[in-house]
């Protein structure tokens, strides 16, 4: 996901500085606008509603911590990150009470912003995902007409005004000429989740889904011309990969919660549910699948990829005596969890089909031993992939420093600041520069400023002082230095050298 960030200083080369820097760094965020003091920033809040403000403290007529206050009592779900300068540290300690998620001490670091920037991008995917989950829970319990969650406040159900409400339905769970059994019905009602969330993700136009209750999923949708088609073409894959008929009906479009709740009651008095009979089984936890490709997520993104199948061995190691078909039902989250992994994260191309493929092939075991070296499989097999994405990433990552290094030579050039552009630690991106190119970083830089110096002495009147600013020395001594132990000579006597 790619959050919203407004930037707040009263400085416009600073503005612009930070608006680079986010706008050529993979961070997470789309820069939403610009604000030069805090009351400007209140203006623009309700138009752009950003998910975060970076904001200076001392602005003028309304500094950086009365701005953190007011975003406060609105209460918005805007964060805020102050810069602050060494002297205002105290008084911006005040900060904490309204919010405030992190501190930037000025004169900052390229590479601690992006630190910064970075994990406040992670902390919004989690709270994303955490109020989706709360939302869904909310509206579940109000179609099903069941009280909500204690202790939990009222959720908000702004986002369904305007939506049109489908429903899906399985029509049975054991259709003729499938050999399911009443056991494997979980299996099957996950599998079917899993095929509709994906078609989802491409379909484009705005629109939310969820499981309700045995056999029937929600969804509302912004209203679309091509929605019968998409409901066609999820029943007609369900056919094809599982062999189970679906049904998808148009409910009408609502407001409120109310309007999803008098459809729903509606359609499910004239359309009682398969009988309980048919299946005996406790659901498979979504919200543990969604919980797990977070976890996973988030020690991708922070670079602990290592840890990945500790991980997941441990969740899926801790319950090691349980029925067969909890362990099937336990398997299939773990599939799950590895195929949106690898689709979202390590951008694999996954089709629909697999999960299909998945089910039948855990449908097959007949052991609870077979089905923990199916998990075990399945485990190393995402070690495998993940391993190889970080060898195509480290490839690509070099690529791209030495592209940064050919537009940058002429300024300072840091292994530090280059390290940050390409979001990696600095002792390990210096160690992997020297095995990817087999030259020290620091040797690549002065390599490539000797070689412009010498294009500018043999093809240009500059001056040696000029060439040595414009290939980055801000000292011609020491440039002459550098550029002699070099070339074997001084720049002066490379230049009246003969061309031939």
């Amino acid at each position: 996901m790619t959050g919203s960030i407004m930037i707040v200083d009263d400085e416009p080369l600073i503005r612009r500085g930070l608006r680079k820097l986010i706008e050529t760094n993979d961070l997470g965020w789309r820069v939403a606008g610009e604000a030069s003091n805090g009351q400007e920033a209140l203006l623009q809040l309700e138009e752009l509603k950003p998910n975060l403000i970076l904001s200076d403290i001392r602005m003028p007529l309304m500094d950086g911590l009365e701005l953190a206050r007011h975003i406060s009592e609105r209460s918005c779900g805007t964060a805020v990150i102050l810069l602050t300068g060494f002297r205002d540290f105290e008084y911006a300690q005040a900060a904490v009470r309204y919010g405030v998620k992190d501190f930037l001490l000025k004169p900052c670091p390229e590479e601690e912003i992006c630190r910064v920037l970075r994990q406040a991008c992670e902390q919004l995917r989690v709270k994303t995902e955490q109020r989706r989950v709360r939302e869904d829970h909310a509206l579940r319990s109000v179609l099903l007409r069941l009280p909500q969650p204690a202790g939990e406040p009222l959720q908000s159900m702004d986002w369904l005004n305007g939506r049109d409400f489908w429903l899906v339905s399985v029509e049975t769970f054991l259709p003729q000429g499938k050999q399911y059994r009443a056991e494997d019905v979980e299996l099957l009602q996950f599998a079917i989740s899993n095929i509709a969330a994906e078609l989802m993700s491409s379909r484009g136009s705005g629109g939310r889904w969820m499981t309700v209750e045995y056999g029937r999923f929600a969804f509302f949708l912004e209203p679309d011309s091509e929605d019968g088609a998409f409901f066609e073409h999820l029943l007609k894959t369900v056919q094809r990969l599982l062999g189970l008929p679906l049904k998808a009906m148009r409910l009408g479009p609502v407001k409120t919660e109310a309007d999803a709740e008098r459809l729903y009651v509606m359609h499910s008095a004239a359309s009682p549910l398969l009988a309980a009979s048919d299946s005996k089984y406790s659901r498979i936890d979504e919200a543990k699948v969604q919980a797990l490709h977070a976890e996973i997520t988030s020690l991708l993104l922070l670079g602990k990829h290592s840890e990945i199948g500790a991980i997941l061995r441990q969740s899926f190691e801790s319950r090691p005596e349980v029925p067969l078909a909890e362990r099937k039902a336990d398997a299939l989250c773990l599939a799950a969890v590895i195929r949106e992994v690898q689709r979202k994260e390590l951008e694999k191309e996954a089709e629909p089909g697999d999960i299909a493929s998945e089910l039948e092939g855990l449908l097959g075991l007949s052991s609870t031993d077979a089905v923990n070296e199916w998990i075990s499989e399945r485990i190393s097999s995402l070690e495998r992939a993940t391993a190889q994405w970080l060898e195509e990433r480290k490839s690509g990552l070099i690529e791209r420093a030495i592209r940064y290094l050919e537009q940058h030579y002429m300024e300072e050039c840091s292994l530090a600041a280059v390290a940050a552009h390409v979001h990696l630690n600095p002792n390990y991106f210096s160690n992997l520069f020297k095995k990817q190119t087999g030259e020290s970083f620091s040797g690549y830089l002065t390599r490539l400023r000797m070689e412009k110096a010498k294009l500018l002495l043999t093809n240009t009147d500059m001056k040696i002082i000029e060439i040595a600013e414009a290939v980055g020395y801000a000292d011609s001594n020491y440039f002459a230095t550098a550029f002699k132990q070099s070339a074997g000579c001084s720049p002066s006597e490379y230049r009246k050298q003969p061309r031939t």
